[in-house]
């Protein structure tokens, strides 16, 4: 069975891959969370500018990713992710050495370079070039890997601010990048034309282009670009303020904080399901099976607020449906359109999904100010269903 002997081939690079993925998504956008209490009392940044840095972070990858998409595809992963690592390595020491709020932003405008390059879609093209049919299932396992990230940084970001100060804490991630990441980004083997698998018997056209016709192709790509941006927008902002909307509906402060654990749980969970048995059904099935949990548990929250044990349902079914479609976000464009062109794709569909949630912090902190805990849900149901609905006519169209 040639396709079950692919995984063997790369496991110890596949495995340093997922390693720098918990680097990297811990040490940069998980990191500020931890590090916000240091920056406001030593420089004086309130949580707008700080986190601030993660939106400038989302609109660069926004900026250079069809770019760059276009290069992974001829040019293959290796040089832009060690140039990644080293890009977000010195990124990191310049916001070690920030002073104030300009030299805090503008150092995000580098990091921003240097994340786009190395994490997200240039990861998933790496894997797509290394295992062919067998991507959606190493996706999946990779993107459960990478929900350890804030297990992983969150303490480890405490520790070290703690011991040795935020500063000092920064240049070790930086250092990290040079000493752990860049060399396991300069094993990615040469790009060639082909995936690299095993020799075997040339790949079937369906497998290189895709299921969907060429006549079809423009309009299944703006329908999945709104139902990713539209589910994204909630699942960038939602969580957010998880813990606030269960105190607005009245759960005690610290079962809202016990309930909001089952968060990481529920994720992994989904993510778990998805990479063991998910290769049995169509992604864009499983794809739509998820968009539709996520609606169904933010109305069921809106509708009987104040309940500890509703409260409890709707993290874990909003938290998997959230983990189900983040895996769908990155293996339905491959099943779709095919591995010829993945890299340029990709690309494409990061503009519309990075630039909604860049906005969507900010969004739903005025939602959950204005409408309060109920009204946000409701809000959230209906983009929600509006992500539902793209998929479902997606889904026709490619039946049809």
């Amino acid at each position: 069975m040639p396709a079950l002997r692919r995984l063997p081939e790369h496991s110890l690079l596949l495995s340093g891959l997922a390693l720098t993925r918990i680097i990297g998504w811990g040490s940069i956008y998980y990191s500020p969370s931890v590090l916000a209490g240091y920056l406001a009392r030593e420089i004086g940044l309130g949580p707008t500018v700080i986190f601030g840095g993660i939106t400038i972070l989302l609109v660069i990858g926004a900026v250079i990713a069809p770019m760059l998409g276009r290069h992974l595809d001829r040019r293959g992963t290796r040089l832009a992710m060690a140039l990644g690592a080293v890009i977000s390595g010195l990124g990191l020491a310049l916001l070690a050495l920030a002073q104030g709020p300009v030299g805090y932003l503008s150092t995000w405008l580098v990091i921003g370079v240097g994340h786009a390059m190395q994490l997200a879609n240039t990861g998933n093209v790496t894997v797509a070039q290394l295992m062919g049919e067998r991507t959606r299932r190493v996706i999946g396992l990779m993107m459960l890997v990478t929900g350890l990230a804030s297990s992983v940084f969150w303490p480890l970001t405490a520790w070290l601010s703690a011991d040795y100060g935020w500063r000092a804490c920064l240049f070790v991630f930086a250092a990290i990048q040079f000493v752990v990441v860049l060399p396991i980004h300069l094993a990615i083997p040469a790009y060639r034309a082909r995936p690299l698998a095993d020799p075997g018997p040339p790949a079937a056209p369906a497998e290189e282009q895709g299921r969907v016709p060429p006549g079809e192709r423009r309009a299944m790509f703006w329908l999945l670009a709104l139902s990713f941006s539209a589910s994204g927008l909630v699942s960038w902002g939602l969580p957010l303020h998880i813990i606030g909307l269960m105190q607005g509906a009245g759960i005690a402060g610290a079962s809202a904080v016990a309930i909001a654990s089952l968060s990481g749980p529920a994720t992994l969970v989904a993510r778990a399901v998805d990479a063991l048995a998910g290769e049995r059904l169509p992604v864009e099935r499983v794809a739509l099976a998820g968009l539709a949990l996520g609606p169904s548990a933010c109305l069921l929250m809106a509708l009987a607020p104040g309940s500890s044990a509703i409260a409890m349902a709707f993290v874990m079914l909003f938290s998997a449906a959230m983990g189900v479609i983040a895996v769908a976000r990155a293996t339905l464009p491959l099943a779709l359109f095919g591995r010829s062109g993945f890299g340029a794709m990709l690309g494409r569909l990061t503009v519309p999904q990075n630039l909604t949630f860049a906005a969507a912090p900010l969004l739903f902190a005025l939602m959950v100010e204005r409408l309060g805990a109920s009204g946000t849900l409701i809000v959230s149901a209906a983009i929600q269903s509006m992500a539902l609905l793209a998929m479902a006519v997606l889904v026709r169209r490619l039946r049809g």
